[in-house]
């Protein structure tokens, strides 16, 4: 695998991190290579991570009121999943599986608060483009979402 702190310097969250920053970040993370089949999380999880794909593909899956279940979303290489962990430190709203062999760098809470005690301007930076993900991620579900509503007549 590529230098950590190169494969964070592309990764959409670290946009706008300095060289510096990068290579503090780089020190709180590790990488987890995951078999295909196995959960990173599971929905209802505690939450205090949040994974970046290198390698593979991971499905993340919700459970529908039958009891059964349904994949959302695919991750690849470049996308992260478990950005809501850092912030509302709310359960896992979903599971999340190894469709493929994955490599994964993790970052957890207690990383995100080393990295604010050493750089405070990084964490406020990293936070600022979770904003904007999860607001990508509202528009996107609100236009898909809206497919389904019948019209106003």
């Amino acid at each position: 695998m590529a230098q950590v702190a190169d494969v964070l310097a592309r990764m959409r969250l670290f946009s706008g991190l300095s060289d510096e920053e990068l290579a503090q970040l780089e020190k709180l993370v590790f990488v987890n290579r995951l078999p295909a089949g196995e959960a990173v999380c599971r929905e209802g999880d505690r939450s205090d991570f949040v994974c970046f794909v290198v390698k593979g593909c991971l499905d993340i899956v919700k459970q529908n009121p039958d009891g059964g279940e349904v994949v959302i979303a695919h991750l690849r290489p470049g996308d992260s999943m478990g950005e809501m962990a850092l912030v509302d430190h709310e359960p896992r709203s979903a599971t999340v599986r190894a469709a493929e062999d994955a490599t994964l760098i993790v970052l957890t809470r207690k990383g995100v608060e080393q990295l604010r005690k050493r750089s405070p301007n990084a964490v406020s930076i990293v936070m600022e483009n979770i904003a904007r993900l999860l607001c990508d991620h509202l528009r996107r579900t609100s236009s898909q979402l809206a497919q389904f509503k019948l019209p106003v007549s």
